[in-house]
């Protein structure tokens, strides 16, 4: 276990304790999680509890626990007498996914044009610096982390919270970066995507909400519909 040690001095003499930071539950639910949005567990693969705690190396209490986290979070299946399954989204799940992620990205872009501070929108414009240097050198994978960038800024900008939980949580119900690598392949679709996100950075420059936030849920739509197609067609081959 993680944790740090105290000693606390009392009347009868010392005592020394521990607090733990993080439970082996939650370090267990963490990886799990990790493991399913960045693909390394795939959409529909069966999960073993005995496999998980021999490769944890904790008993099965704290993986059976974590993966009752992980279904109320919508990245598992928990079906009896079959057993554990990473959650494979249907089409139309995906369409919901994406729906409600081009209306809580937008919020984020408009909030981040009102109180966005100098710090973090050089942090925005470099990442569109890079962009355009991942598109003159074919670097796709610049081009991911710096759409990263891009999004995670704004999202940290618009300093809310609740948003952040409920859009991280939303993007964890399917492994949305190794999807993006598929999307940016397409060099029509990549130019797009470079303007789009320069018309959301001018507008966050301006300080105007409305037109942030209309400018990323263009973008979100558009992408989204491309990344859709994309993820329903690699789910139909696995």
């Amino acid at each position: 276990m993680y944790g740090t040690w105290y000693i606390i001095k009392t009347r009868r003499g010392l005592i020394i304790t521990a607090i733990l930071t993080l439970g082996i539950t939650a370090q267990v639910t963490n990886a799990i999680r990790d493991a399913i949005v960045t693909g390394e567990y795939e959409p529909g693969q069966k999960l073993s509890e005995t496999a998980l705690s021999e490769h944890f190396k904790v008993s099965r209490t704290p993986i059976r626990e974590a993966l009752k986290q992980l279904e109320r979070e919508g990245l598992v299946e928990i079906i009896p007498r079959v057993g554990t399954c990473v959650t494979k989204p249907t089409e139309q799940e995906l369409k919901e996914l994406f729906t409600l992620k081009e209306v809580l990205e937008g919020l984020a872009a408009g909030l981040f044009a009102e109180t966005g501070d100098a710090a973090e929108i050089i942090k925005v414009q470099q990442a569109v610096v890079d962009m355009e240097k991942a598109i003159q050198t074919s670097d796709n994978k610049l081009y991911v982390k710096a759409n990263s960038v891009f999004h995670e800024t704004i999202l940290e900008g618009a300093n809310s919270s609740k948003l952040s939980y409920m859009l991280n949580l939303l993007l964890n119900q399917i492994p949305y970066n190794r999807y993006v690598f598929i999307t940016i392949g397409d060099p029509v679709r990549r130019e797009k995507s470079l303007n789009e996100h320069k018309e959301i950075l001018d507008a966050i420059e301006k300080g105007d909400r409305e037109a942030a936030e209309k400018a990323m849920r263009i973008h979100v739509k558009a992408s989204g519909e491309e990344l859709r197609k994309d993820i329903v067609k690699k789910l139909k081959e696995e």
